[in-house]
């Protein structure tokens, strides 16, 4: 039995000579790696081939010629060191949550992160591609509405042109879209090229102002899809002509736009219009003069 614990206290001490022995051969590599650094910085030669190559593998290396430090500390300064630093490892791991001691569970949970994490990537990418997309169909819109904003607006000047020229005028709509507003020019006679043009709509009479603005709502409702359209004594302010016109006018843009229905309401008497199935004219009684006063009317409709 003593010599088995002689032998086992023999191989142990071999295996802490060799310990030393590999930790010399690293500290020296590190003194000369250090010698090194300094040495270039300097601008001199570096004597590599008298020390050792610190990339050769240990297995060639003579580890019985390396003969450990020898030091005047005793052995519970290091040992003291030693658990010092084992005791910092040990509170970076719990800083960092690092407890675990297993390799194997701690691999696991490290897998189980990095796909965690893959996947909160994957989910970016996949929002980021979601979003350059919706902001290319955002512009795509935006560039249609403009052709389509700037394509009723032509329209619209068109139309209002061509209701002008029923009464032997002509006219002209400037859409400004950046300071959200229009302006009318107007001439009189479409015949008079010497005729000054009107921008300014209060100069004209009251007759030609009601038709120019009877006029750019026809012109606006023709190209806006409103299925309902009602004008509220339109023609007050007109003369005989001009209201014929505007009468004669209002009925045939209707009657082009069978898909829609208009409601003309008018003081006016309306006797020399003739009625057909696309056109209707229902009349109101004369409110009944009474001291207690005029009481409502309502309209018979046929069934």
């Amino acid at each position: 039995a003593q010599i088995e614990i002689l032998k086992k206290r023999t191989e142990t001490k071999d295996e802490a000579f060799e310990k030393a022995r590999l930790v010399t051969h690293h500290s020296l590599v590190s003194r000369r790696d250090k010698t090194n650094s300094q040495t270039k910085k300097n601008g001199e030669d570096s004597a590599g081939d008298e020390q050792m190559d610190q990339t050769a593998p240990v297995a060639s290396i003579d580890i019985e010629s390396i003969q450990p430090i020898e030091t005047d500390k005793p052995s519970n300064f290091y040992k003291r060191r030693l658990e010092s630093t084992v005791k910092e490892i040990e509170e970076e791991k719990s800083k960092k949550n690092l407890s675990e001691k297993d390799p194997e569970v701690a691999l696991q949970k490290f897998q189980r992160a990095k796909t965690d994490l893959d996947a909160k990537y994957h989910q970016i990418e996949t929002v980021q591609v979601n979003i350059d997309l919706m902001i290319a169909d955002v512009k795509q819109r935006q560039r249609t509405w403009r052709k389509f904003r700037s394509h009723i607006a032509n329209m619209t000047n068109e139309t209002f042109d061509q209701m002008l020229n029923k009464k032997g005028s002509s006219g002209e709509i400037a859409f400004d879209h950046s300071a959200k507003t229009l302006n009318l020019t107007v001439q009189k006679d479409n015949t008079d090229r010497n005729m000054s043009q009107t921008k300014d709509v209060k100069a004209l009479s009251g007759g030609e102002r009601s038709f120019v603005t009877l006029s750019l709502l026809l012109a606006l409702g023709e190209n806006l899809e409103t299925p309902f359209r009602v004008m509220d004594e339109f023609d007050v302010f007109l003369d005989p002509m001009s209201r014929k016109i505007a009468l004669e006018t209002m009925i045939h843009v209707a009657k082009d736009l069978g898909h829609r229905q208009f409601i003309f309401i008018t003081p006016q008497d309306l006797s020399n219009l003739q009625t057909d199935p696309m056109l209707k004219i229902f009349c109101m009684k004369n409110p009944d003069r009474n001291l207690q006063g005029p009481t409502q009317q309502t309209l018979e409709f046929e069934s």
